[in-house]
């Protein structure tokens, strides 16, 4: 016991040391530090904000979170201190699931194949600023056409425009006349899905996405798998094989089940339905995601935003007798998406936000409606704020880096008025965003007012 406590006596001393020969490097190397506090602190982990809590940023990165009355710098250190009284410090948003290079106004992405990479890399970086300036720091695309999103990126790394942290995919991995084929190669068999791999990761890809059903391009199928299994485990082994997560879009349930047989790491979408088109949930099947540990992006609200546009046609101008009983079709389909949520959730499926394509209806900027959806479909608001901030950076293989509010980590922060644990309504209500410790200019109310869709009346 004795030597014990000398052990403990001596390197407390050391630990002594090297903070006070840190406090006289600070001192003269000129570093910046902030000190924000507020009325709560949620740092992306607990249930339980810490009341009255303090973040104390040096540079870039966060040295120390908690109560206010704990977290203090170094003595004889300027700081600049930010008290944000009745508001709620908590970490950046976090969307998995992005596509940039859309528009948002209702063309289908079969059509921006004819545009121009360098409209759409200009398009791309009008929709990043538009996700930072929203409280999104960090997203994760998921198929841009060609090399447009590592242009994008080279370009805010030397400091043409701004936008989140960007994990990037690259182009999707799919197969001939697959789910956005038109933006890239399509592979065959699966010495061709590793050569893919290879190449993707040589251009920069951070994880790879893999179309593992149909979608919405014209001329796949969305009701049928996409590879063959040996296909689909060639692609996740030589990307686990390089330190790379994969992710796939499913839309059927074998396209589901043929994902977790090759070892994919996230499930996009993950919709239950047979090759007739029912909807049929499948509990074993669910149950093995939740035992594999794979994550899945349901993407709630990018159908919601189809229905949305479909309502506010109604009530500008009417609709068909087929229009309508469209729509009644698809609000169904919502309620039954809802319920196959539910159902993961309380198999212990992890659900993480990420809000989906710019083509379509739905536009960048407005990623709190998926964690929105994530509560209605049975998230507690504490949940939903970790679906689009801790979880989010875990699913994506970057919680090393950002996603919660430790010491250690970018300091990626958002003041909000109110408490998203409360209401996750909430999380539209950013005061300030803080990205990597540099407090961003987001222009007008009105301009970023601008940017949300409101649903109909």
């Amino acid at each position: 016991m004795a030597n014990r406590l000398q052990t403990l006596r001596r390197l407390t001393a050391i630990g002594q040391r090297l903070t006070e020969s840190r406090k006289v490097r600070l001192k003269h190397s000129g570093a910046s530090y902030k000190l924000i506090s507020g009325a709560r602190l949620i740092d992306g982990r607990e249930s339980r904000p810490i009341e009255s809590g303090a973040v104390l940023v040096e540079g870039s990165q966060i040295i120390a979170v908690g109560p206010a009355d704990e977290v203090a710098p170094p003595e004889g250190v300027p700081v600049e201190v930010l008290d944000f009284a009745g508001k709620s410090i908590m970490p950046g948003m976090i969307d998995c699931h992005t596509h940039h290079n859309g528009f948002g106004d209702g063309r289908l992405g079969d059509t921006l194949k004819a545009i121009p990479d360098e409209v759409l890399t200009l398009q791309s970086a009008r929709n990043a600023r538009a996700a930072l300036f929203s409280g999104v720091t960090t997203i994760r695309e998921n198929g841009p056409k060609n090399d447009t999103m590592f242009r994008l990126r080279d370009g805010f790394r030397e400091g043409i425009g701004i936008g989140p942290r960007m994990v990037l995919c690259g182009r999707a991995v799919t197969i001939v006349g697959g789910h956005l084929s038109y933006f890239g190669p399509a592979i065959t068999g699966p010495v061709e899905a590793r050569a893919m791999v290879r190449r993707l990761i040589k251009e920069g890809a951070d994880y790879i996405k893999i179309m593992a059903t149909g979608g919405s391009t014209l001329t796949s199928n969305r009701l049928r798998p996409s590879f063959e299994v040996e296909e689909l485990r060639a692609i996740a082994d030589e990307a686990h094989k390089f330190g790379k997560l994969t992710a796939a879009h499913c839309l059927s349930t074998q396209g589901i089940v043929n994902c977790l047989d090759a070892n994919v790491d996230m499930i996009i979408h993950c919709v239950f339905q047979e090759p007739d088109g029912s909807n049929r949930f499948r509990e074993d099947v669910a149950e093995r995601i939740a035992k594999q540990g794979a994550s899945v992006n349901p993407t709630l609200h990018v159908f919601r935003a189809r229905v949305w546009a479909q309502q506010f046609k109604k009530a500008q101008q009417g609709l068909t007798s087929e229009e309508q009983a469209a729509l009644d079709d698809d609000l169904r389909y919502f309620d039954v998406r809802l319920d196959h949520c539910k159902r993961m959730i309380d198999l212990g499926v992890k659900l993480v936000t990420g809000s989906d394509s710019s083509w379509g209806d739905y536009q960048l900027g407005n990623t709190p409606y998926e964690t929105e959806c994530l509560v209605m479909a049975g998230y507690s608001n504490a949940q939903g704020v970790r679906s689009v901030t801790g979880d989010a950076a875990a699913s994506l293989g970057v919680d090393g880096e950002t996603g919660t509010l430790e010491p250690g980590k970018a300091a990626d922060i958002l003041v909000v008025d109110g408490d998203p644990h409360r209401d996750i309504t909430r999380l539209w209500n950013v005061n300030e965003v803080f990205l990597g410790g540099r407090r961003i200019d987001r222009g007008s109310q009105d301009s970023r007012a601008a940017t949300r869709q409101h649903p109909p009346p």
